[in-house]
């Protein structure tokens, strides 16, 4: 049955977002511990997740050109298609944050930005409440995560002001605070596909487009 298929495509989808987390989580806290082997943990999962992406993409169309879905299922399909992309994405962004944080390794500056952790935990939880909230299709909390999109937002510009400070105080040390504006900058950009995956599932659910905030009911889907 179509629904069992879709079923199986929800249930690669949650794994390879478990992926995804895994890798931003292993990225910042190698940064955190000094763990020097984090970067080739985090280049592994990406592999996986690649293979995931591929997999999703060729059963996606398989089931569209086989069942010819409309309606909802059609919908779960092509927001299962869209959200694979986007957590392949979403995997680049860690590997982005791992290479940063390697050469980061043991360095004093981190100290001076505390905020960069709190900002972690923010576009974490973003990230693992958007695929909760695909999985049970739940509007409300996709909003939620749509609405939390600003504090990601907010970290990053307090990051980047601050920084900007730290280069004119100590020059020096410029590079390193380049890779902290790096992860920062991808952070917000995890903020934002994660955002983008609270976004496709409102369409799910409601048929309702709120991207670049224009609310707007699709008829032809």
């Amino acid at each position: 049955m179509l629904s069992d298929r879709i079923q199986e495509l929800k249930k690669m989808l949650m794994k390879e977002a478990g992926l995804v987390e895994k890798m931003v989580a292993l990225s910042m806290d190698g940064l955190f511990y000094n763990n020097t082997g984090f970067l080739a943990e985090v280049n592994n999962f990406e592999n996986q997740v690649n293979q995931i992406e591929i997999e999703l993409d060729d059963k996606c169309f398989t089931l569209i050109a086989l069942y010819q879905p409309e309606a909802k299922d059609l919908r779960k399909i092509l927001m299962i298609y869209r959200i694979t992309n986007d957590l392949e994405r979403l995997g680049d962004l860690a590997v982005n944050i791992a290479e940063s944080a390697a050469e980061l390794y043991s360095s004093p500056v981190l100290k001076l930005v505390p905020e960069l952790f709190t900002m972690k935990e923010a576009a974490l939880i973003m990230l693992r409440d958007a695929i909760i909230a695909f999985t049970a299709e739940d509007y409300i909390l996709s909003r939620q995560v749509c609405d939390a999109d600003n504090e990601v937002d907010n970290y990053n510009r307090y990051i980047y002001k601050k920084i900007a400070s730290l280069i004119r105080e100590n020059p020096s040390q410029t590079k390193l605070y380049l890779h902290i504006l790096r992860i920062a900058k991808n952070l917000e950009r995890i903020g934002d596909l994660s955002t983008n995956i609270a976004e496709d599932t409102i369409f799910l659910v409601q048929g309702k487009v709120i991207k670049h905030n224009i609310e707007t009911k699709e008829e032809s889907i």
